[in-house]
C-alpha cells in the first residue's frame, strides 16, 4: 500500500482529485448559504458544510467522468486560485437566484404591513437572522413550506447539477462578447423578483386602497365620525383576511416564478458555457 502510494503516478491523480473536490464544494458553498430553504444564515456552520459535501459526493462521479476534467488540472498555483475564485463566483451567483424568489416574498410582505400600518410590528426571521414585518415572515415561512411539498427544491438543485455540466469546475468561462447578455440576465432575475413581490401584494393593496376609499365616502357623509382611528384596525383586519383568501394563488404565483427563474438559470449557465455557439 505504502508503495502504491510513493508512486508519482498515484500521488498526481490523488492530488487532482483533491483539487477537483475542493473545486466542486468551492462552488456548493455558496449555494448552501444563500439559498433560504436549504438553511441560509440559520443553519449552524458544521451543517451548511455537511450538506455541501454530500452534494459533493453526489455530483463529483459526474464532474470526474467529465471528458478532460483530470488531466486539466495539472497547471500552476496562479491558475488553481483562479479557478477557485471562478467557483466561488459561480456559486454565489446560483445562491443569489435562489434567495430572490423569496426575497421578493419578503418585499410583498413588508409593502403588504406597509399598506395596512402594521410595519412597526416586527418577528425574527431565522432564515435571515433579521426582524422583518408579521406578514413578510408569515409570507416567507409559508413559500418555504410549499416549495419543499411541491418538490421546487429538486428543481433547483437539478439547474446547480446541470451548471457542473455547462460550467465545469476545471475550465474557465469564455465571456467574451457575452457580457452583455449576462449582465441583461441577472438584471432580468432582479427585476422579475421585484415584479413578483407587487403580484403578490397586490390583492391586498387593492383591497385596502378600496377600503380608504369607502372611509373618504364615510367621512365625507358623517364628518362628525374619526374614520382615520377608525380605519386603522379595520385596514389591519382586512389585510389580514385578504392575504389568508388569497394564500391559494399567491402560492400558485410564487411556485411558477421560482420554477421559471431556476429554468433561466440554465439559460445564464448557457451564456457563459465555451462551448455556446
Amino acid at each position: 500500500m505504502t508503495d502504491i502510494l510513493a508512486d508519482t503516478a498515484v500521488q498526481q491523480v490523488l492530488s487532482r482529485s483533491i483539487l477537483l473536490a475542493g473545486l466542486v464544494i468551492a462552488r456548493l458553498m455558496p449555494v448552501v448559504m444563500l439559498a433560504p430553504f436549504l438553511g441560509g444564515k440559520a443553519a449552524p456552520a458544521q451543517v451548511k458544510l455537511g450538506l455541501a459535501l454530500t452534494l459533493t459526493v453526489l455530483v463529483y462521479p459526474a464532474v470526474w467522468n467529465a471528458p478532460g476534467s483530470v488531466a486539466a488540472l495539472d497547471v500552476g498555483p496562479l491558475v488553481i486560485t483562479g479557478l477557485v475564485f471562478k467557483e466561488l463566483a459561480v456559486g454565489a451567483t446560483l445562491g443569489f437566484i435562489a434567495a430572490l424568489v423569496f426575497d421578493a416574498a419578503r418585499m410583498a410582505g413588508r409593502l403588504i404591513d406597509t399598506t395596512r400600518g402594521a410595519s412597526k410590528s416586527m418577528s425574527m426571521v431565522p432564515e435571515l437572522k433579521t426582524r422583518v414585518t408579521t406578514s413578510a415572515n408569515l409570507l416567507m415561512q409559508f413559500f418555504i413550506v410549499m416549495f419543499f411539498l411541491t418538490g421546487g427544491h429538486r428543481v433547483f438543485l437539478r439547474a446547480v447539477m446541470l451548471s457542473f455540466e455547462r460550467i465545469p469546475p476545471h475550465t474557465f468561462p469564455e465571456l467574451s462578447g457575452r457580457g452583455a447578455a449576462l449582465t441583461f440576465a441577472l438584471a432580468r432575475f432582479v427585476a422579475d423578483a421585484i415584479e413578483l413581490a407587487v403580484l403578490l401584494a397586490f390583492p391586498v393593496i387593492a383591497a385596502l386602497l378600496l377600503t380608504n376609499v369607502f372611509l373618504a365616502l364615510v367621512n365625507k357623509a358623517a364628518p362628525q365620525i374619526n374614520v382615520f382611528f377608525l380605519g386603522m384596525p379595520l385596514k389591519a383586519m382586512i389585510g389580514v383576511i385578504v392575504v389568508l383568501l388569497a394564500l391559494g394563488p399567491l402560492t400558485t404565483r410564487f411556485l411558477s416564478s421560482a420554477s421559471d427563474a431556476y429554468g433561466r438559470t440554465l439559460e445564464l449557465t448557457d451564456s457563459v458555457d465555451p462551448e455556446a455557439p
